[in-house]
């Protein structure tokens, strides 16, 4: 009697092996088919300036489960002209509610310094071609570990600085107390967007005294590869300056000058709405 139940034990365990087997396997070929999907539903500039871009990537995940599935993080590799420029990995989970869409943000900093120190060929570039390869991690029930890959290709601006140089210091009036100057900034948009110049933030100095400050809101628009003119008018006490200044007014020629402040400027690309424009310049100027 022992031994046939040990027979039919023996001839019996296969069968029960082989129908759990097929179960898993069913169960893990429907896990299979409500995978996660996930596409781009958007990348925007967060920041734009002269020293980087912040990007930020925003990806559709969809999750069609009835229950509720972990994000466990992403992996990313950036590259440009082919060649691998930024990678790493984000681990901060995030839950995804069951049977619905939900939106995941990525963002990403470049450095301008090291894109150019990187890309020879992008210092006469006017915007950059990307690929970014992303890896999506889950946590799923039967199948375990998941990585759902998503390829997003676009391109950002490359913005370079507008060059300054000042055009003329002209005296409209002086008299012993008060001088009342004009000073001509011209600005040379290098950009292949329009340049808008809605305000000019600025400290004046005039052989080392400082003799003007002030905020200018003065709309001019400056077109691609173009070049505009703002004009600065400048109020000088004479009596605070000193009467070394009214000499060097008086006299007219081998004055020093030193500008420093910043223009805010709205642009025309589409990617980068508003730039801040640092100003720093010195040199002699004549009086005109």
């Amino acid at each position: 009697m022992k031994l046939k139940q040990a027979l039919l034990l023996m001839v019996s365990l296969p069968l029960w092996l082989l129908q759990g087997c097929s179960s898993l396997d069913q169960v893990s070929r429907v896990m299979e088919g409500r995978k996660p999907t996930a596409q781009v539903a958007g990348v925007s500039l967060d920041g734009l300036d002269f020293k980087g871009v912040d990007l930020v990537f925003d990806l559709q995940v969809d999750n069609p489960n009835p229950y509720a599935i972990d994000l466990t993080g992403f992996d990313y590799d950036l590259q440009l002209f082919d060649q691998s420029f930024i990678k790493g990995r984000q681990t901060k989970g995030v839950s995804l509610a069951a049977n619905s869409d939900s939106r995941v943000a990525l963002p990403l900093r470049l450095d301008f310094k090291q894109l150019l120190d990187s890309y020879r060929q992008l210092r006469s570039a006017d915007e950059a071609s990307y690929r970014l390869d992303l890896g999506l991690g889950f946590k799923m029930p039967v199948i375990g570990a998941l990585r759902l890959p998503v390829d997003i290709e676009g391109s950002f601006p490359l913005p370079r600085v507008p060059a300054f140089s000042v055009r003329s210091l002209g005296v409209k009036r002086l008299s012993l107390d008060e001088a009342e100057l004009e000073l001509q900034l011209e600005v040379d948009n290098p950009n292949r967007f329009s340049l808008l110049l809605q305000q000019l933030d600025y400290h004046f100095k005039l052989n080392g005294v400082a003799i003007a400050e002030g905020l200018i809101r003065q709309p001019l628009n400056i077109e691609q590869d173009g070049v505009g003119v703002v004009a600065i008018p400048l109020s000088v006490n004479l009596r605070q300056a000193g009467m070394g200044l009214y000499s060097a007014l008086l006299n007219g020629s081998g004055l020093d000058y030193e500008l420093n402040g910043s223009l805010d400027a709205a642009t025309s690309n589409t990617l980068l709405k508003r730039l801040q424009i640092p100003l720093a310049k010195q040199g002699s100027i004549n009086l005109q």
